[in-house]
């Protein structure tokens, strides 16, 4: 089989990481590279190899799988033309900053027959993955839960507070654990909403009241401002005298009865691809790619996944009624 050529449409700190990984896998072969800022796109070829491309429009060109590692902004119109290219594409989050635009895309995505997957690394993070098989093994059935995605400030780079670059805050971190919780619990059936325009011109801090479809029940909350106190994100599922909870992706602890003993297994040892799960996820891509078996491909965020992201964010924003 031959190589799949992978070209890079935005080259910083996250198309790094995902070239990286990519430059260790068999069956993947970077090709061209392209950034606004030649000189990124100079060091990523430097750290990776590839070759240089003038244009977002040569990579799609001359590469089979384009990864969209650029701004939010531009996702949709890059997506949009590798799958009209039919072009198997890897895009990061967000799918899309609102309903209309996530519509294209996942029309074109469904026309293209090509692999469309979303960078939603935290889905194959192992400390989440413990929580996902407790779940589907039955060790523990959710009934209740706490989930809390933090950010310490919006000062820097100054771009994270403007609302046209990044869609909203909820577009930023926090879209990890909105995807999250469909990942855990199924689809959201109900929704209440508060938020504030605090510190920053966007809407800056949320709470909310879900109630699934499967008739789980939870609290989320979200903060731009609340400084980088660890952790950060935290995830807290309650059973039947049981409860699981992760320390963002350095640990999870879980005790599973009331005469039961508190577990923990910590993370922190293992290389930052694995702790967060962008190796498998970039390994899922390509053997989806490849037509490659692999029993995790059934967990990867999908193009509909996208959709119903969007559309909840825009559920939230529309309750909050401050606008982005």
């Amino acid at each position: 089989m031959n190589d799949t050529i992978i070209g890079f449409i935005g080259c910083g700190e996250v198309a790094t990481v995902h070239a990286t990984l990519l430059a260790e896998l068999p069956g993947a072969a970077l090709g061209p590279l392209y950034d606004p800022d030649p000189r990124r796109a100079e060091l990523l070829k430097e750290r990776c190899g590839g070759e240089l491309a003038a244009s977002a429009e040569e990579v799609i060109a001359r590469a089979e799988a384009i990864y969209v590692t650029s701004p939010n902004r531009t996702h949709v119109g890059y997506a949009l033309a590798a799958l009209e290219a039919g072009r198997h594409v890897f895009c990061e989050k967000p799918f899309a900053l609102n309903l209309a635009e996530a519509e294209k895309v996942r029309a074109a995505a469904e026309r293209s027959g090509k692999v469309y997957q979303l960078g939603f690394n935290r889905r194959f993070a192992p400390a989440y993955a413990a929580m996902k098989s407790m779940i589907a093994n039955g060790e523990l059935t959710p009934r209740s839960f706490n989930i809390k995605m933090n950010r310490g400030e919006l000062q820097h780079p100054a771009w994270t507070s403007d609302a046209t670059v990044t869609g909203g805050f909820l577009f930023e971190s926090t879209l990890h654990l909105f995807d999250m919780v469909r990942f855990l619990f199924g689809e959201v059936a109900e929704v209440q909403a508060v938020g504030r325009k605090g510190l920053y011109p966007c809407v800056d801090s949320f709470s909310l009241l879900l109630t699934m479809e499967s008739g789980v029940h939870g609290v989320f909350s979200s903060c731009a401002h609340a400084s980088w106190h660890f952790p950060f994100e935290r995830v807290e599922i309650y059973g039947d005298h049981a409860t699981v909870q992760n320390d963002e992706m350095e640990s999870v602890s879980w005790c599973l009865g009331l005469a039961q003993p508190t577990e923990l297994r910590r993370f922190g040892t293992l290389p930052h691809a694995d702790r967060w799960g962008f190796r498998t996820e970039d390994t899922l891509f390509l053997r989806r790619i490849q037509g490659q078996r692999d029993d995790r491909i059934c967990q990867v965020a999908t193009a509909v996944d996208g959709w119903r992201n969007v559309e909840f964010i825009e559920r939230v924003y529309a309750l909050v009624g401050l606008g982005r």
